[in-house]
């Protein structure tokens, strides 16, 4: 008995600094903005905090959702946005974190020959029918003299969006590269405006359920946190930008093969926080604050407010000022 019991004390000793608790899984899809997740993965920058994260990559906005709404992750990457119109709907959605906005990436694509201004009662083309994206139509509608009643929204996904608009389908529509810069390639279309235009018009970050949330340790969720935030450190110093590239097309891009200089573009298109930026967009009446004040307004003035909602409501932030408090130190 005693010999059985040192073997045990001897196993736990031996293997116990990599035991986990639990598999932590965060799901996002194949957009560059998130691919810090992949390197926090890599790099064992969660294995460091002692966590056992898997990222999950999603082949479509669908899927992702679907894994959400169903409690099948944890954690999920996606624009903040969208988490409004997951409200609003009846989820019980929380924000934890902003983790970047797209910054040229999400654009909006006319036809050479059609003038935008009368484009009234038309059908546009969005890639994702929800306040992420058609707050972002209406700030472009409302500097040609319209809103966003004035159209017909039809959502679809990206690849399909850019082929109807090629075909003819449609003469304007909202879509994120590289599908956004194959419609305007190949459909006789001209970006005239990209998320770039406006400064957080769409930005982005990780979410989770309520019940999810309220599962997970605050002390994990900080670690998770952290990793993240030192795979954002990690990414952007150049003298890993090699290796970044190859854990991008290895992991964030595994399905389809992109050259360096392609990937290089997509990063482009994203500004990812720093710790800096980290503090100012998620601290209380901060950046992510405002953002959702003005979304409400939106939603408000065009009758599409659903659910009223407050920031306190949706978003927790006491995650993420911990963990960028601590990385400070």
């Amino acid at each position: 008995m005693k010999r059985l019991l040192f073997l045990m004390f001897g196993f736990i000793l031996l293997f116990g600094s990599t035991a986990y608790a639990r598999t932590y899984k965060i799901a996002m899809l194949n957009r560059a903005a998130w691919s810090p997740a992949n390197v926090a993965e890599s790099k064992g920058f969660w294995k460091d905090q002692g966590l056992d994260v898997k990222v999950i990559i999603c082949a479509n906005p669908l899927q992702l959702f679907m894994l959400f709404k169903e409690n099948r992750i944890d954690i999920a990457f996606d624009m903040i946005g969208n988490s409004i119109g997951y409200y609003m709907n009846g989820l019980p959605v929380r924000i934890i974190a902003e983790t970047d906005w797209s910054y040229g990436s999400d654009k909006i694509i006319v036809k050479k020959d059609i003038d935008p201004a009368v484009l009234k009662s038309k059908p546009v083309g969005v890639h994702a029918n929800t306040p992420a994206i058609l707050y972002f139509l209406n700030r472009y509608l409302s500097g040609t003299g319209q809103k966003i009643s004035d159209i017909r929204v039809a959502e679809m996904e990206a690849d399909t969006l850019a082929s109807h608009f090629i075909a003819g389908y449609f003469s304007m529509i909202v879509c994120y590269d590289p599908e956004a810069a194959r419609a305007e390639q190949n459909g006789k279309g001209k970006s005239v405006v990209s998320s770039a235009s406006y400064d957080g018009i769409i930005p982005e970050g990780v979410i989770a359920l309520e019940d999810t949330l309220t599962a997970i340790p605050k002390d994990d969720l900080v670690k998770i946190l952290k990793g993240w935030i030192k795979a954002v450190t990690w990414s952007k110093n150049p003298s890993n930008l090699k290796e970044y590239l190859d854990i991008m097309g290895q992991q964030t891009f595994k399905d389809k093969k992109y050259s360096e200089t392609e990937l290089k573009d997509m990063l482009s298109g994203f500004r990812i926080h720093d710790l800096r930026m980290q503090t100012e967009r998620n601290a209380d009446g901060g950046g992510l604050a405002l953002y959702l004040n003005d979304v409400k307004r939106f939603l408000e003035e065009n009758r599409m407010l659903k659910k009223d909602f407050s920031p306190k409501a949706i978003f927790d932030n006491r995650a993420i000022m911990e963990a960028v408090k601590s990385e400070k130190e």
